[in-house]
This record gives structure tokens, C-alpha cells and sequence, in this order.
């Protein structure tokens, strides 16, 4: 199945864009369930929340 993920939408108060980044990065190298659950900032025009929850609850349950 291929993944047709294509990014963030941009919000008026969401997470802060740098640290989901990172944590995304970090989850693609690590093993996803050994990853411990993320805390992001909210912060002005950050990347929107219930999308941001929803993927990183695919991804660590072993989905791409």
C-alpha cells in the first residue's frame, strides 16, 4: 500500500513545526514503539494537531 501522506496543514495555534519535525525524524530511525510519546509546544501557525496525533499513532503502530 503506498503511503499517501502529504504533510501538515498549518494552523492558527498548533504544534511547533521544528519540534514535530524532529520527532519525526527520530521516529523514522528508531523503532517507533520504543519511542516514548511526544509533548510539543503550541505555538502561532504550528502545524495542526489532529493531523499531527493522527500520524504519529499510524506510525507507531507500525504503519508507513
Amino acid at each position: 500500500m503506498a503511503d499517501d501522506f502529504q504533510g501538515f496543514d498549518i494552523a492558527r495555534r498548533g504544534y511547533d513545526r521544528a519540534q514535530v519535525d524532529a520527532y519525526l525524524a527520530g521516529l523514522a530511525a528508531a523503532a517507533a514503539a520504543a519511542t516514548p510519546p511526544p509533548v510539543f509546544d503550541l505555538v502561532r501557525r504550528g502545524y495542526d494537531r489532529t493531523q499531527v496525533d493522527a500520524r504519529i499513532a499510524v506510525l507507531r503502530s507500525g504503519g508507513r
